[in-house]
Parts: C-alpha cells; sequence; structure tokens
C-alpha cells in the first residue's frame, strides 16, 4: 500500500501582494498540466519544453519550488528527448499539481 503524500502549500501564502497570482496560478494549473500532457502525446517537444518553461518560472515566482524542479526536468528531457524521462516528469508534475490543489487555502 503506497503512503498518501502531502497537500503541497505555497512558501509565499503569507504574502498579501501574490495571494491573488496564487489563486489564479492554483486554479488554472489542472488546464496547464492538460496541455503539456497533450503536447506530451503529440509528441510535441518544443511546445512541452515552453509549457513547462512558463509553469516553472511562474512556480518558482509564487513559492513552489518542487513544481518548478520537476518542470525543468520536463524540459530537459524534451530538449534532450529522453521518452522515459519525460513520461516520467509529466506523471509527477500530475502528482505534485494534484498536490498543490489540495493544500490552497481555497480548496474543500
Amino acid at each position: 500500500m503506497s503512503e498518501r503524500k502531502p497537500p503541497i502549500r505555497s512558501t509565499q501564502e503569507d504574502v498579501p501582494e501574490l495571494v491573488q497570482a496564487i489563486d489564479r496560478f492554483v486554479i488554472g494549473l489542472a488546464e496547464r498540466i492538460d496541455a503539456i500532457q497533450d503536447a506530451e502525446l503529440a509528441g510535441a517537444h518544443p511546445e512541452i519544453a515552453r509549457l513547462a518553461g512558463l509553469l516553472a518560472s511562474e512556480a518558482d515566482r509564487l513559492g513552489y519550488p518542487g513544481l518548478a524542479l520537476v518542470s525543468r526536468n520536463a524540459i530537459s528531457a524534451a530538449s534532450d528527448r529522453k521518452r522515459d524521462a519525460l513520461q516520467d516528469a509529466v506523471v509527477e508534475l500530475t502528482e505534485l499539481a494534484q498536490r498543490v490543489r489540495q493544500g490552497h487555502r481555497g480548496a474543500a
């Protein structure tokens, strides 16, 4: 039986000027992950790198360093056309996105 991993909270959640940006980021996260998954299925490596790069940048800024790191792993795997590593990164991004949504203050 696998251990359930804890929700992920933003390290910036107490910064008042970032609260709305974090809300928007978390609300749009599923759609962004879907786009990365679609690009992976299509074999669109440049698009994966572009989407993951935008995600990494915003995740860094808004206090999700783990999500940013895995996004960079996806960029590297896509750029090097390492299919297995890319698939692993996309699976991990999907799982992290679920944990981010669970950890968001608006999650019910």
